[in-house]
């Protein structure tokens, strides 16, 4: 198909010279001249920090913001799930948008978005207006955690590249991860609850500039729009997170769990038979059908399952049966920490030179040994034991996110790279809070802690073992290194 302008139907070239180019040579072409993907790169993980930093940071200010803005505990509650919500549930739509609209584009909204949420969320004199703001902080990083995987592949066509860049952004992602309750206690005790949400201001501004001055645009792909899908999708993702959510406090044999949780299954059965009949659905079917993507997907929220539940499992192990306070607690949980802000530095290196399967089956190794080994701890086991298994499931965490997100994405057209990232940030988002229900609810179950705690990491050991047997039987480093960089070439010279 070719974009001349023809002297017979000049409307229709005034119309192309209005709308952007959709042919993805032509618009890279215009656009690579002037970029800096190293520059581009820091924006997209500055934004990506304040996005998962947001996450935990909120949580140390509960009790400030409670009080600052006479609320109830339920309404403080709110004020963390309207953003894990809202995030959620936008997650593939927001894919599809990178796709159809670009990459840069929608990750600057995104950030424009996530910007003046938190201003407002800083300036709320209610709790009311708190809670829609951080629904509106919600949507702003649903827009941006999908987009930056696909903008990594576009920054970085070169696979060793690309996976050195997954490296780095799981890096950052651990690192906010840890710093968000550091800093939170930090901020709340010198300058108060409301400059948790200001720090983000400027961080969004310079993410915002680097990116618009140095990042080239994706390639735009004019889908069209599956509306019934999308809003199934938004359904189906909402009332998941709001039942797993709920589960963790109410049980599952609470009547708002049950609703929500018949609302998703009916939402997902609509939403697999109107995507059956599009003409363009929403996720493609090549996407579902890819045994690699399917399988890596899977293996992700095998291992948000087990990482983030066991993690939450793990803080009332150190709180309630060792008697830590809440900033001991945070201290126990260094060698996790630690491994995971470095760790994926290396393991983006060893999956660079093609190690994808191997890297992946050595993190959910060690993180069965470490789940096995802490299935044993009570309340007489030696610290150093205890963070050894932390430092093992640091590295599991370290090895596995950017192995997944490289097998997940290295064989997804390049078309539809902005809807695999949704996808597999999707399962990632279910996984934590599924984690989270499942593990908590079964501790909570028991009279006691340990044989709950117990329970809980044996049945994740078994998951990492399952998660290890996917990834043998499915999982695949199908192009190396050097035959990427050589078929990007070719690409790049036949146009």
């Amino acid at each position: 198909m070719t974009y001349g302008v023809s002297a017979r139907k000049p409307s229709h070239a005034l119309k192309r010279l209005r709308r952007p180019q959709r042919h993805p040579e032509s618009r890279s072409a215009m656009t690579r001249k002037n970029s800096n993907p190293t520059i581009a790169y820091a924006g997209v993980l500055l934004g990506v920090f304040i996005i998962v930093l947001d996450t935990t940071i909120v949580n140390v200010a509960a009790p400030r913001i409670q009080e600052g803005l006479h609320s109830t505990i339920t309404e403080v509650q709110w004020v963390v799930n309207g953003y894990n919500l809202m995030f959620a549930a936008l997650l593939l739509s927001a894919g599809a948008a990178a796709d159809r609209f670009g990459g840069r584009r929608v990750f600057t909204v995104g950030l424009a978005v996530f910007g003046i949420a938190s201003l407002a969320c800083g300036f709320a004199p209610s709790a009311a207006i708190l809670i829609s703001s951080r629904a509106l902080q919600g949507a702003g990083a649903a827009l941006m955690l999908p987009t930056a995987l696909a903008l990594a592949g576009h920054l970085y066509s070169e696979q060793t590249a690309r996976a050195r860049a997954f490296g780095r952004w799981a890096a950052v992602a651990g690192a906010a991860t840890v710093l968000g309750p550091l800093a939170g206690g930090l901020l709340v005790d010198s300058l108060g609850w409301r400059a948790i949400f200001f720090v983000n201001v400027p961080i969004a501004v310079l993410s915002w500039l680097l990116l618009t001055l140095n990042a080239p645009e994706t390639a735009l792909h004019s889908h069209s729009f599956d509306l019934s899908g999308q809003l199934l999708g938004m359904v189906t993702l909402a009332s998941a997170a709001i039942a797993l959510t709920e589960a963790g406090s109410q049980g599952w044999n609470s009547p708002v769990v049950l609703a929500t949780l018949v609302v998703t299954v009916v939402a997902a059965a609509a939403m697999v038979a109107v995507e059956r009949r599009a003409a363009e659905p929403m996720v493609p079917p090549g996407l579902v059908t890819n045994r690699q993507f399917s399988a890596a997907s899977l293996v992700g929220l095998i291992l948000s399952v087990g990482i983030y539940g066991q993690l939450f499992v793990l803080s009332l192990y150190f709180q309630e049966a060792r008697h830590f306070t809440a900033s001991g607690t945070g201290l126990a949980l260094l060698p996790f920490a630690a491994v995971t802000t470095v760790g994926p530095l290396f393991a983006g290196r060893l999956i660079g030179r093609g190690w994808v399967t191997g890297t992946l089956l050595f993190g959910q190794v060690a993180g069965a040994a470490a789940s096995l080994l802490l299935a044993f701890a009570d309340t007489g086991t030696p610290y150093w034991t205890v963070a050894i298994g932390l430092a093992l499931l640091g590295l599991c965490q370290s090895a596995c996110q950017p192995a997944v997100a490289s097998a997940a994405l290295i064989d997804a057209p390049r078309q539809y790279a902005g809807v695999a990232s949704g996808v597999l940030t999707a399962t990632r988002q279910v996984g934590s809070v599924l984690g989270v229900a499942l593990l908590g609810g079964l501790v909570s179950e028991q009279r006691s802690l340990l044989p709950g705690m117990h329970a809980a990491l044996l049945i994740v050991t078994t998951l990492f073992v399952a998660g290890s047997l996917l990834t043998a039987l499915f999982i695949r480093a199908h192009q190396k290194p050097t035959d990427q960089a050589s078929r990007h070439k070719t690409a790049t010279t036949s146009t």
